[in-house]
């Protein structure tokens, strides 16, 4: 896809086949340094561009802080002379802060990333996005590749959704969804809400289609907390408020278990919920180039190295997941697109009458 409608002459015009040709990066070390390398020479143009520019700003809804900020530091690395300026919160309340943004004509962010793909396809259709082709996204699963025909809009994570616990509180945690609402851990459970955190909104939905609004209200029957990101869940089993978590954040929790918390997941029977982490680069983005590199080192063997030190699924195939596990080997359900928006909203209305 040329950029020959570019008004800005700083704007690097480039193709995808112009950038599919680089050069594997090395294996994830501790440190940011190992990413110091010399760029190849087919993404070269660009980085100078990006480097003219100094920096981007990124709004990010879809990583937990120390996973994107390991990822920054990366690019930080590789890219030398170019900042990036973060602003992590959870995906809707980004949102909200753009669309004012937007609004108000008031341009800050460079690049969005959230787990609502309903985001995207709105920003797409009153034309705030720029189309693009990053480098190596043919490495991603093909399944989720393609998620936007124009490539307004790409696949920057898999969101693996499920229950997690506090081993000592719940040494037999539930194994199932239906499980999980069936009495046994009323008061014991913690949730975030689907009107804060898109991962929540895509297991709410996932849940409706599975159980109805039964499922829901076996779940209110159980008085959880509510908090808002799914993350709460968390830091609610770590502060001993409660003991197990119903649309859990897979990652975070075993992130949070490698480093020596007690905490762990269960994976249910019927399915773990599959959400994408979206992203994009906005089509008035004050540094174009900049984001469009950091597009690209989403899709980098570098960025799967370090998503899969902190127990993300990886997006490429030659990069594999922590302890072993696969897209093929978890039992997964992921909600279909189409009337996604409509089933978002209604499932946010229902959580509210039934839940609160």
């Amino acid at each position: 896809m040329l950029w020959s409608e570019a008004k800005d002459t700083d704007m690097v015009k480039i193709t995808r086949r112009s950038v599919l040709q680089g050069t594997a990066a090395a294996s994830l070390s501790t440190g940011a340094g190992m990413f110091s390398r010399p760029v190849a020479a087919q993404e070269d143009e660009l980085y100078q561009a990006a480097k003219k520019e100094g920096r981007l700003t990124r709004y990010d809804g879809i990583f937990e802080q120390k996973t994107i900020e390991a990822i920054i530091e990366a690019f930080k690395a590789k890219y030398s002379g170019i900042d990036v300026q973060l602003l992590r919160q959870p995906s809707q309340t980004l949102y909200t802060r753009l669309r004012l943004e937007i609004q108000n004509g008031v341009a800050e962010c460079d690049t969005l990333g959230t787990t609502n793909i309903l985001h995207f396809v709105e920003l797409k259709k009153i034309n705030e996005l720029a189309a693009y082709v990053p480098k190596d996204l043919d490495k991603a699963p093909a399944a989720f590749r393609d998620i936007d025909p124009d490539h307004t809009f790409h696949t920057a994570a898999l969101s693996v959704t499920c229950i997690n616990y506090s081993p000592q509180k719940a040494p037999k945690p539930p194994t199932s969804w239906t499980e999980l609402v069936e009495g046994t851990w009323a008061g014991k459970i913690s949730v975030g809400s689907p009107a804060v955190s898109g991962d929540v909104a895509s297991w709410v939905v996932a849940m409706r289609h599975k159980y109805g609004d039964k499922f829901l209200k076996d779940l209110a029957a159980q008085k959880p907390k509510i908090g808002g990101s799914s993350v709460d869940t968390v830091t609610d089993i770590l502060a001993g408020e409660r003991s197990v978590g119903a649309g859990a954040p897979f990652s975070y929790s075993l992130a949070q278990k490698a480093a020596g918390q007690p905490i762990d997941v269960s994976m249910p029977t019927d399915d773990a919920i599959l959400n994408l982490g979206v992203t994009a680069v906005l089509a008035k983005a004050p540094h174009p180039n900049a984001s469009r590199l950091f597009a690209n080192f989403l899709q980098s063997v570098e960025c799967s190295q370090i998503l899969a030190k902190a127990f993300w699924p990886t997006l490429r195939s030659d990069v594999p997941w922590a302890e072993g596990r696969t897209l093929e080997t978890v039992k997964w359900y992921r909600n279909p697109v189409d009337g996604l928006a409509a089933e978002v909203a209604e499932g946010v209305a229902k959580w509210k009458e039934i839940l609160g």
